[in-house]
């Protein structure tokens, strides 16, 4: 990896010889010196890359030698810096500081190159073992290793139904590639196919040749010669090898196995190409009709080359057929035994579906027979082991050939963590900012990071890769032992820090993410080991923290951060700087000093107001993203002189001078691009300098005019000039003013998004119904239109409307009557989701796909519609001031129907009493803000497979439904989950969604300060599966509808709280955990319900590492004190649904009454979860009179925690004793004790090292804080740390040794006295005391 690395810097050295600079400052000869030494060492580099596998001393000698490049590229760029200032920096000072680092780096490396000879590395081009020895190891046979495989019976009959009936009946000779990650089981697979007994009797001849790194066409005729005739193959010429093979196989059917074959790269120069596979194939076009080759590979492009079927993709095993192999491995020598069950199981799920890992790993533990040898393994990390060459030899050997390039770029991922979706576009700019990839010729860095990124994809170190629908934005993942091969070859260089891992920073480390919501703090001492730090990387940026320490470092070249401690401003050697969530108004001018300064992103920075006038200096920008910064009203002056410049998103049009649009024309733009200002435009000719069209790569366009402002020129002329490139996939226009909108919109062929707001004055639309790609269309705030598409033509031919669209949402659109001014054709073929709100006189077509439809309550025509979608899946009926009643027949034909959503309809006195038979598929039932509704109808009994009924804010009918004594109780006591829930907090919002899409928006979050969207408002997509949201503290209860996954738009940066739903929806259980992995908020609560029971295997693995989990283990019914004190928890409801889970951050567990046994609580498993950060127990105070299954003491002693945890919070608990393993828990920081009023006795918090905050709310029997006394003389301070202590009802020590910060006593009534020495520390301040002591009562 040092390869490409030493280039970079090595070329930086030649330029500097070159440059006038080095002259001046005097150090040409010092700079000549160590381009003769990094030629020396370059010279011998290749060798060392490949024999460092093997010897641990030339690894060393490498990285030391990767350590010393990172100081002198550090020196080199600071030169190449100072050089662009000339004159300002030939000082003698200078000169001499920069004399003495460049002498100092030049004997490390001389150093180096001295050590570099014990090795006796060859120079020049390696002395590579023959490709056929390197091949030899590697070989394979059509003779399967196992008589039987597990989990490959699918793959095989496919392959083989394949080869039996399209293959057979093709008149060509037929290619199969089975493409798949090294070590996944394809040579497995296709020896099964290879020895099946239908595939034995349809072909004449099978020949199996194992081709590997070599693909020499001579070789593998040969093999094919020595398989069909059982004899050497003599070394004949590759004419004579050609006619024999013909001779061979003419007139037969024949399968030819060409198992493992590699294409040519840099590294492999012997690999297969397309020349050798036309000349290859040439002479195999000899066999008769049927004939087969099946290839193996793992490489995608052999598949292209090679292929003339679909590629058959090989996925990993299931985690039971995995567990079986492994099995048949580690208990060859002894029976297997119950106690090596569930941590071998433990073990299994490290391989993630690798038959390799599954079998090396059972080898392994087949020799350990002790417990405690187990459980070494199952938390060991996979490349850690000693035998990690035995289990990724596949892996290793597939990053032995990546190009140099490829090495670095690929190691670098290792600072993920893993399972994390990276963002591709993200990704190649860290590689640009690091200066692992550069141009090439014609080609931008940026395209070049598109090819790098796509061959490590291509070769299975990248996969999961996803395409926002929409936006185009590309997703994927890394395979965990892909993620393990990054970290080994890596080392300490890259890091993903985590508290656990702070004082593992090394001299070697030099790039680090972390997340700092999951942070605690930075280490100081730990971050001085760091020599050159090139990477510190934010991976959850969106809450600002400020953190005692913040370790910036000089020769940082990536930067993203919610904090601006520390000189930022300073750091030139920047290439890339995020700040988000910062409380700032602009940002100063010595931003200037970035002068290398090429990607700058902005985020949810509220207040910041306008950018630095002369931005514009800092010419090496190559992209600026600006997202969330409502207050921006100005950008810098002549933006257009920054040529690099390929990401602008936003583009503010103002009437100072450098701020018109003609600065975009030579731009060369993509992605996107929003325009904002558009009223200030002084000219036609300037809207067209703006040169939109030519912009090809542009994805995403947005235009704005300023609402309620003059428009310089007339909006129809200048938006007709702002015409984008036909490439353009989404296109976004607000508050234009114009009546009618330009024809070239309906000529964007590629566009999949259109959305028109506040487009007032507009009364008829282009014909949109003709755009061949759109699939989401959204129009709102448009009084004048009366049909989407008011095309009357009637020219004979057959023309679908909307072939494409499947989202559409109209909303305040008070004068639409239809979506269609003539019904003709195929209309809206594939629309199935549809949002209307304020759009009184719209009536709808026959919309056959239709699955979601929300309407306000205000359309009487269209709610008499709703019997005609027979396909409707989901209804949601919404807002309606002065509605009484809803159409009889209104629920007529939905068989199909899964949820029903009836919300804020307050004068609403009664639900339809006709067709509820019909409703056989509805599932949940959702009434909400209909305080008028009287009762429930007669028809609700019919509901047979109905799971959910949720009442909210509605007094009458909750009275009506109460179990037992409720008049309508049984109409609906054969449901097996009913919610009444009160009326919440709804003081502070104006408006709350629960439509689809869009929706209504809540307003005017009062009383808090949470960060809204641009325009002032919290947005809530529909299809709310939301249990609870949560604005600060104010909590409101929303739906929860278990028929749905997740569609939730939230202003990213607001504290959110969600619900899981127990689905059995494959889809819909992955769309909601990756949705909720992918949501930037404040704060993610996931509500787990049975969906931890239900989801897919992939999101059971899902790595909660960001997300704050609250488990409700009783969804009640009603009050849970009203169950029978004997019953059990529902299914899906236990503890023991935590044990796969690996969490992290904050886990709060309620309703503890209800755990049923000791077992259940220790299948938590939470002494391994060692990433939780805070955890909360709590038992429900008011059910005192169920007697629970198990000892409340005995269950917390067994949910005893990991010693890693910072928060630990106990609310509730009704024994007599705490459990002493809180005494021992050495990181805890906070600690809260509330309404545990039995409690006497607390164990020795005194000794908590980390203590710093302790809380006792309502412990009525503890007399002491602390009653241990010291029994050998010794004086022990106790809460050496402790700087906040709050007593509510509760009773201190009567000996104190602290350094208290703040101390609150409040009803205390029994408390005598305090000791001196507790209020020594407190930091007094005599105007405002109570900040610091509040004692009441």
């Amino acid at each position: 990896m040092a390869d490409p690395f030493l280039g970079v810097v090595f070329e930086n050295l030649i330029s500097l010889l070159q440059n006038e600079f080095s002259t001046i400052s005097g150090i040409k000869s010092k700079a000549e010196n160590l381009s003769t030494t990094l030629v020396d060492i370059k010279a011998v580099l290749e060798d060392a890359e490949k024999r460092q596998v093997k010897d641990n001393f030339i690894k060393v000698w490498l990285q030391d030698l990767k350590d010393a490049v990172y100081v002198l590229d550090d020196i080199l760029d600071e030169c190449s810096i100072k050089s662009s200032r000339l004159r300002k920096f030939t000082s003698l000072k200078f000169r001499h500081k920069i004399g003495n680092r460049l002498k100092e780096i030049t004997g490390r490396l001389d150093r180096i190159a001295e050590r570099k000879n014990k090795f006796s590395l060859h120079t020049g081009v390696t002395l590579r073992e023959s490709p056929d020895q390197a091949a030899e190891g590697r070989q394979t046979s059509s003779t399967p290793l196992e008589t039987k495989v597990l989990g490959r019976d699918d793959d095989k009959e496919k392959i083989v139904q394949f080869l039996l009936t399209l293959a057979k009946d093709s008149d060509f000779i037929s290619v199969y590639p089975v493409v798949g990650l090294g070590g996944i089981g394809k040579t497995t697979l296709v020896q099964l196919i290879y020895n099946d007994v239908r595939v034995s009797r349809n072909f004449d001849k099978k020949i199996w040749v194992c081709v590997s790194e070599t693909f020499s066409v001579k070789r593998i005729l040969c093999s094919i010669i020595e398989s069909i005739t059982r004899e050497k193959c003599a070394d004949f010429d590759l004419d004579v090898m050609e006619r024999k093979v013909q001779g061979l196989l003419q007139g037969k059917i024949y399968l030819l196995i060409l198992d493992d074959v590699w294409n040519q790269n840099e590294q492999l120069e012997f690999g297969l190409t397309q020349d050798r596979w036309d000349h290859l194939k040439s002479v195999l076009s000899c066999g008769s009709k049927g004939s087969s080759i099946l290839v193996s590979t793992r490489d995608e492009d052999v598949a292209t080359i090679m292929g003339t079927w679909e590629t058959h993709r090989l996925s990993g095993l299931s985690d039971s057929d995995c567990w079986l192999l492994f099995k048949q491995h580690a208990f060859r020598r002894y029976k297997e035994h119950t106690k090596f069950v569930e941590i071998g199981k433990e073990i299994v799920k490290k391989c993630n579906g690798l038959p390799l890992a599954a079998k090396a790993l059972g080898g392994l533990m087949s020799s350990r027979n002790e417990e405690k040898e187990w459980l070494d393994i199952k938390d060991s990390e996979l490349w850690a082991l000693p035998q990690e060459n035995s289990i990724l030899p596949a892996l290793r050997l597939s990053y032995f050939y990546l190009t140099p390039t490829l090495k670095q770029c690929f190691s670098f991922c290792a600072i993920f963590p893993k399972d994390r979706e990276i963002l591709k576009e993200e990704l190649i700019r860290l590689w640009m900012a690091n200066e692992f990839i550069s141009s090439m010729g014609n080609l931008d860095v940026e395209d070049v990071g598109k090819m790098v990124w796509k061959e490590l994809y291509q070769k299975s170190f990248f996969q999961d890769s996803k395409m926002d629908e929409y936006f185009g934005d590309i997703s994927f993942k890394m395979h965990d032992l892909v993620h393990d091969l990054a970290q080994s070859v890596t080392g300490k260089e890259c890091m993903y820090l985590e508290n656990a891992n702070m004082t593992n920073l090394t001299k070697n480390t030099h790039h680090i993410s972390f997340n700092s919501e999951n942070l605690l703090s930075f280490d100081e001492g730990a971050f001085k080991k760091v020599e050159s730090l090139r990477t510190l990387f934010d991976l959850e940026n969106y809450i600002p923290k400020k953190h005692d320490h913040f370790p910036l470092n000089s020769s940082l070249r990536v930067l993203s951060t919610s904090s601006l401690q520390g000189p930022v401003w300073s750091l030139i050697h920047l290439r890339y700087l995020e700040l988000c969530s910062l409380d700032i108004k602009k940002l100063p001018n010595s931003i200037y000093n970035l002068q290398k300064l090429e990607i700058l992103k902005i985020k949810y920075c509220r207040e910041l107001s306008c950018l630095p006038k002369r931005l514009v200096c800092l010419q090496n920008l190559r992209h600026i993203v600006i997202e969330g910064c409502g207050s921006l009203f100005r950008m810098f002056p002549n933006i257009g002189k920054l040529t690099c410049l390929r990401t602008l998103s936003v583009y503010i049009v103002s009437l100072e001078k450098g701020n018109s649009l003609t600065e975009l024309h030579d731009l060369n733009l993509g992605g996107k691009l929003s325009i904002k200002g558009l009223n200030n435009v002084g000219s036609l000719s300037e809207a067209e300098a703006a040169n939109l069209k030519g912009k090809k790569d542009l994805h995403e366009l947005c235009l704005s005019w300023i609402s309620q402002q003059e428009s310089i020129i007339r909006s129809e002329q200048l938006l007709e000039e702002l015409q984008p490139h036909s490439n353009l996939k989404c296109l976004d226009i607000n508050c234009y003013d114009g009546l009618s909108l330009p024809s070239w919109i309906i000529i964007l062929s590629n566009l999949i998004s259109l959305k028109l707001g506040d487009c007032n004055k507009i009364v008829r639309l282009p014909l949109f119904g003709k755009l061949p790609s759109l699939k989401k269309l959204r129009v709102y705030g448009m009084n004048n239109l009366k049909y989407l598409d008011d095309d009357e033509s009637e020219d004979g031919m057959e023309v679908r409307a909307f072939p494409s669209l499947e989202v559409l949402e109209l909303h305040g659109l008070p004068n639409i009557e239809g979506l269609l001014k003539v019904e003709r054709g195929e209309m809206f073929p594939c629309l199935s989701s549809l949002d209307i709100w304020k759009c009184p006189k719209l009536g709808l077509p026959c919309l056959p796909s239709l699955k979601d439809l929300g309407v306000d309550g205000r359309n009487n025509e269209l709610l008499r519609s709703i019997s005609t979608f027979r396909g409707l899946t989901q209804l949601t009926l919404n807002s309606g001031e002065g509605i009484t009643s809803l159409p009889e027949e209104m629920f007529k034909n939905l068989t199909s129907l899964q949820s029903l959503f009836v919300t804020f309809l307050p004068q609403l006195e009664s639900l339809p009493e006709q067709n509820w038979e019909g409703l056989q598929s509805l599932r949940a039932l959702l009434i909400w803000g209909c305080r008028g509704l009287r009762c429930l109808p007669e028809g609700i009994r019919h509901l047979t497979s109905l799971e959910l009924l949720s009442i909210i804010d509605c007094p009458t009918l909750k009275e009506r439904c109460k179990e037992g004594t409720g008049e309508d109780w049984d109409k609906i006591a054969h449901i097996p989950r009913i919610e009444l829930i009160d009326a919440f907090l709804l003081s502070s919002f104006e408006g709350l969604p629960l439509t689809q899409g869009w929706g209504p928006q809540i307003k005017g979050l009062t009383g808090t300060n949470v960060p809204n969207d641009e325009d002032g408002m919290v947005r809530v997509g529909a299809q709310c599966t939301i249990e609870s949201l949560m604005i600060r503290s104010q909590p409101m209860h929303i739906v929860r509808n278990e028929a749905l996954c997740l569609s939730f738009l939230l202003t990213k940066g607001s504290t959110v709280m969600l619900g899981m739903l127990p689905t059995k929806d494959r889809k819909s259980a992955d769309m909601l955990w990756n949705a909720a992995e992918s949501q930037p908020c404040l704060c993610w609560t996931m509500l787990i319900d049975q969906v931890v029971s239900t989801a897919s295997p992939e999101s059971k693995r899902c790595h909660l590492f960001l997300f704050e989990i609250w488990i409700l283990l009783n969804a009640t019914n009603s009050d849970p004190c009203q169950k029978d004190s004997g019953s059990s928890l529902e299914i899906g409801y236990s503890l023991a649904e935590l044990h796969d889970l690996k969490l992290g951050g904050k886990l709060s567990i309620t309703c503890l009454e209800n755990v049923g046994s000791l077992s259940e609580a220790r299948e938590a498993n939470l002494q391994d979860k060692k990433e939780l950060q805070e955890i909360c127990f709590s038992w429900n105070i008011r059910c005192k009179a169920k007697t629970p299954a198990t000892s409340t003491e005995e269950v917390l002693e067994v949910l005893q925690s990991h010693s890693n945890l910072k928060i630990l919070k106990i609310h509730g608990y009704d024994g007599l004793h705490l459990p002493c393993w809180i005494q021992i828990q050495s990181t805890l920081a906070v600690l809260t004790l509330s309404y545990c009023r039995n409690c006497v006795w607390l164990p020795s918090l005194a000794k908590l090292p980390s203590l710093r905050k302790l809380q006792l709310w309502y412990m009525d029997n503890v007399q002491y804080v602390n009653d241990e006394e010291s029994s050998d003389g010794v004086e022990v301070r106790g809460f050496p740390s402790l700087e906040d202590l709050l007593l509510v009802n509760a009773l201190p020590s009567e000996a104190f040794n602290l350094a208290l910060e703040h101390l609150g006593i409040h009803h205390c009534c029994e408390l005598d006295s305090l000791p001196e020495q507790l209020f020594e520390g407190l930091l007094y301040d005599p105007f405002e005391p109570w900040r610091l002591l509040s004692v009441k009562d």
